[in-house]
């Protein structure tokens, strides 16, 4: 095929990807800048603490383990929660990817709460406004994420002033609330930039494919405009006039010469977000480690204490190491198997555990004081610091960043 053969389907190739894909790069921009500036909805940690009301310790009767047991699920739990969330201390218990509740003074298992319950617990939580209306549903466009999935399905609660809140029906908690402020300005930035319509997202193979084939014909786009820019760009034998390009339209000239100017920066914008989706298996995100211990231990048979402050207490694993979290709001103490309750993990304590995690050996564990070029505070994502930062000597060079309050990675 000749260069000029060549030049025709580059140019052709570009008009038509330009027709086709132009108002969704353009929407990927714009989207991308209102992400920068409003999160997506969710119900953050310490708005979950603080709707806690403080546990009464006088009311619970039963053990962790007791509450497990009452379950009569085989295997063991990945984490136990206590809190009074319905007004009564009740435990949470998360087992076969599914969240279930057990009364903490009787023993009983607490069946999927119904619709009068979901309503006062989040009456509760809104103060004045009046509920509209409440549906069940198993998930819809602020639920989609895999995070959700074992509190599936939810009491959708929409209320006078256009909140919206989700309570788990099995758990008997709220996971979740809405504003219309979020809900708008989503649909302008992360449901656009994504692609995050409730019916393609609920196939994961086919929004994936779609994203991946889009966003690589976008970078097609970028680079034959580059290409076609370039081989039309004269600086030495300039055109009429001592131009270099050869478009009279003040609009076209503007197009040829914005358009190199910023095309480095569109192909590296458009290439990190096609790798962000691991095609080919390159730059694939990796899986969080599993917990290779269990969490049923003799200290489970053991009445909790909770302090008057603590608006949750968490059970749960760092490997093998077993770890009692009691949540008081803005602070936290945290305790070991056979060790006192302190406000933090040391280091030794965390690289301890990370060896158990079945990555590798740790080569080296340090205090992040600051943020580093991996873990870093967003606008609408702040981040807790210290925190430690564990290197792995494994293929991957694996590294963690390990919470030194709650354990989590």
């Amino acid at each position: 095929m000749s260069f000029r053969h060549l030049t025709r389907w580059l140019y052709l190739g570009h008009r038509w990807l330009g027709i086709a894909l132009g108002t969704m790069v353009l929407l990927w921009f714009l989207s991308g800048l209102v992400m920068l500036f409003v999160a997506r909805p969710e119900f953050s940690e310490t708005e979950r603490l603080a709707s806690l009301p403080h546990i009464d310790a006088k009311q619970v009767r039963i053990s962790p383990l007791a509450a497990w047991q009452a379950l009569g699920l085989s295997g063991a739990p990945e984490s136990i929660r206590l809190d009074a969330s319905g007004n009564q201390p009740t435990y949470r218990i998360l087992a076969h990817r599914q969240w279930f509740a057990v009364d903490a003074s009787s023993g009983r298992v607490l069946p999927p709460i119904d619709r009068d319950s979901a309503r006062r617990l989040a009456e509760r939580h809104a103060g004045s406004a009046a509920v509209e209306n409440i549906s069940l549903l198993e998930r819809d466009q602020w639920t989609l994420y895999r995070r959700f999935d074992p509190f599936r399905p939810f009491w959708h609660i929409q209320f006078a002033d256009g909140r919206e809140l989700y309570v788990a029906m099995r758990s008997g908690e709220l996971v979740l609330d809405t504003t219309p402020m979020e809900r708008s300005w989503n649909w302008l930035g992360s449901v656009v930039h994504w692609l995050y319509f409730t019916p393609l997202r609920e196939n994961p193979g086919l929004w994936r494919n779609l994203v991946l084939w889009v966003s690589f014909s976008a970078l097609l786009l970028a680079f034959s405009g580059f290409l076609i820019g370039w081989q039309r760009l004269r600086l030495r034998n300039r055109y009429g006039g001592m131009h270099v390009t050869p478009y009279r339209s003040h609009w076209k000239r503007r197009h040829h010469l914005l358009g190199l100017a910023a095309a480095l920066i569109l192909c590296t914008w458009l290439v990190s977000g096609w790798l962000s989706l691991g095609p080919f298996g390159f730059a694939t995100a990796p899986k969080l480690p599993a917990h290779t211990g269990t969490l049923l231990t003799p200290l489970l048979n053991e009445l909790p204490k909770p302090d008057p402050a603590a608006r949750e207490l968490e059970w749960r694993l760092l490997g093998q190491t077993r770890l009692y979290i009691e949540k008081r709001g803005k602070d936290s103490r945290i305790g070991r198997d056979g060790q006192p309750i302190s406000p933090m993990l040391s280091l030794s304590e965390i690289a301890s555990a990370a060896n158990t995690l079945g990555i590798g050996t740790v080569r080296h564990a340090a205090w992040l004081y600051t943020a580093d070029s991996r873990y870093y505070p967003l606008r609408h994502h702040p981040r807790a610091f210290p925190v430690a930062r564990v290197e792995f000597e494994d293929a991957a060079a694996t590294v963690l960043y390990i919470s030194t309050h709650n354990s989590r990675i």
